[in-house]
């Protein structure tokens, strides 16, 4: 099995991981914007292991990897996202909200590395730009989580100089 196979099917176990995250903890965030972001994020890692899926499947065909890849849409969600309000809500509430999303922006993270490093291990560049290409999709995952946290921070008057980001 080649390097690029073997790459992306820890990347499909990863963002099958990813998609049980959010499908499972969607209901424990008090935030409905939290609840909707979890939504929109199981379902790109739903579009992500399809995707995966066909890359796998292409290569064991013995098919390349192509330049030419699907594109995740313009971020229509992210920036909805950004003119929506967090819900009233207790302090306790809240706190409990951030540790679930401070999980979630770890699981991204590690995403984000990953790629970055499997990217750096293959030679060809369709495959690069391909590892390029999920990383990025997982950086703006990561920024949606991490701009949630930092509303939840300035609604509670978080400021304690710390951010976990």
């Amino acid at each position: 099995m080649s390097d690029m196979k073997n790459i992306l099917k820890v990347a499909l176990s990863f963002e099958k991981s990813g998609q049980e995250f959010y499908k499972s903890n969607m209901q424990n965030v008090n935030q409905a914007l939290a609840r909707e972001t979890f939504k929109y994020l199981m379902e790109m890692e739903t579009s992500h292991v399809e995707f995966i899926s066909k890359m796998i499947d292409e290569l064991e065909a013995g098919q390349k990897i192509q330049a030419e890849h699907l594109k995740e849409d313009k971020d229509l969600f992210g920036e909805r996202l950004k003119s929506q309000g967090l819900m009233e809500s207790t302090y306790s509430k809240d706190l409990a909200d951030l540790s679930i999303l401070r999980m979630a922006y770890l699981i991204e993270k590690d995403f984000v590395q990953y790629y970055d490093r499997a990217s750096e291990k293959v030679d060809e560049r369709a495959q690069k730009e391909l590892l390029v290409m999920l990383r990025d999709w997982e950086k703006g995952h990561m920024e949606l989580v991490k701009y949630l946290m930092e509303r939840i921070y300035e609604k509670n008057a978080l400021d304690l100089g710390f951010y976990p980001f």
